[in-house]
């Protein structure tokens, strides 16, 4: 009988052991498989990696002439030339087509000049006050008369009134000497009023043709000014196609070629060969010393600053070349870009280089943390580290949040301000996704 309790305890721990076993490889299985690092002390640093090329610090610009066909390039970029150096040859036929064609352009350009001048010229004319004047003399010499007239009338009537007696109703033939008079001095007055009349209307006349003639004169005076300005806008127009032909008699002179403007290396033309110029293009030499130029990562323009030390590796060259930056700007496609000038050696312009910034933050932390460990959430930063804890299986690692106050941070590292112990296990990297209370298990 005890035997056979005794078997019964041993196989009850053994069924125990096999499914703690089982158990514990379940949870192997399942369990996130982690991998930790711990914190450290120290600086962070700012480090990128970017592209370049190699370009001179100072160029010299000629501009080709408009409307000429390039024919040949007779200089081959990267090579020196010198001032008075053949660069570019234009197709002599086609300067002498556009020579012809810019004579004739100056020729109806005066000619409308001239035409311009004669019609902002103030023609002869009769003014306007000259019919209403006379008009208006007519009219006072009218009622000059006509005042007479009437006077003359009046004189006449009041001196017969004055002359007949009180009782010379009784005599018909005074009486009808009188009425006539009277009636000569009516009518007399009759015709004062209607040269009256007559004056005004003369004098109404004459004003507006006076305000006729002054407005007639501003007009002629506008016109004149206007020709005037068109004379001169045309003028500016002659100035410059003269000067345009005075370059190309100088080109014909030369022979269709334009030379070097200065001692340099030769780096474009600006048109191909077979191309008819737009006035845009432009004669590119290299008369400075050479530099290196790289693009800066748009999130790494504040980094970088002049004085800061940069390895640069020059395509064809083993060596890599420690550069000091000289200045920062931006190139023609308004690029963040860095100038490092380099040393007396022969380099040809546009020859690509790779580089790489790396410099050290002068503040110094107390705690780092791996960039890989640091998680948001609510605006809010932690990170996860694997802490042992008791469970029903036994003691295991579990993910436990720890908040941190971010300082600031690298591509690697993050600066943080928390109570994490220099032994804690920062949880990097994981199988599978963690959160806080995840049991995790610990990469070997």
């Amino acid at each position: 009988m005890k035997q056979k309790i005794v078997k019964i305890i041993l196989s009850f721990f053994i069924v125990m052991i096999c499914c703690t076993l089982i158990a514990r490889g379940a949870a192997s299985m399942t369990v996130a498989k982690v991998k930790t690092e711990g914190t450290s002390r120290g600086s962070l640093v700012d480090e990128f990696t970017g592209e370049g090329t190699i370009q001179a610090k100072d160029k010299v610009y000629q501009s080709l002439p408009e409307g000429q066909k390039v024919v040949d390039i007779l200089a081959d970029p990267g090579n020196a030339v010198h001032a008075g150096d053949g660069i570019v040859q234009f197709d002599l036929g086609f300067l002498e087509e556009k020579s012809a064609q810019q004579a004739q352009e100056i020729e109806k350009l005066k000619y409308r000049m001239e035409q311009q001048r004669i019609l902002g010229t103030a023609q002869e004319r009769t003014p306007a006050t000259a019919q209403a004047g006379l008009t208006l003399d007519e009219a006072a010499d009218a009622l000059s008369e006509a005042q007479l007239t009437y006077q003359q009338a009046q004189n006449q009537y009041e001196e017969v009134e004055a002359r007949l007696p009180a009782d010379a109703g009784e005599d018909p033939a005074l009486e009808e000497e009188r009425q006539r008079l009277r009636s000569e001095m009516d009518a007399a007055y009759t015709a004062l009023q209607a040269a009256q009349r007559a004056y005004r209307s003369a004098q109404g006349a004459y004003q507006i043709a006076q305000q006729d003639e002054a407005n007639s004169q501003a007009n002629d005076v506008a016109a004149e000014k206007a020709s005037q300005m068109a004379q001169n806008e045309m003028q500016v127009e002659l100035t410059a196609l003269q000067d345009k032909m005075d370059k190309i008699s100088r080109l014909k002179e030369a022979g269709g070629i334009v030379t070097a403007q200065a001692d340099g290396v030769f780096e474009s033309a600006g048109a191909p060969e077979g191309s008819v110029t737009t006035g845009e293009e432009q004669i590119v030499l290299v008369v400075g010393s050479a530099e290196a130029c790289g693009v800066i990562p748009e999130e790494k323009i504040a980094a970088v600053k002049a004085g800061d030390e940069i390895e640069v590796s020059i395509q064809g060259e083993a060596k890599k070349q420690t550069l000091a930056i000289d200045r920062v700007g931006q190139d023609e496609e308004g690029r963040y870009v860095w100038h490092a000038p380099l040393p007396e050696n022969s380099y040809r312009m546009g020859t690509g280089l790779t580089y790489q910034y790396s410099r050290r933050s002068e503040s110094s932390y107390d705690m780092l943390v791996p960039l890989s460990a640091l998680r948001e959430s609510g605006g809010s930063s932690y990170v996860l580290i694997a802490e042992m804890k008791p469970g029903i299986l036994g003691e295991s690692y579990t993910a436990v949040k720890v908040n941190v106050t971010v300082l600031n941070k690298d591509d690697h590292s993050v600066a943080v301000e928390t109570n994490l112990s220099q032994e804690a296990k920062l949880i990097t990297e994981s199988s599978k996704y963690v959160k806080e209370g995840d049991r995790v298990r610990l990469s070997e």
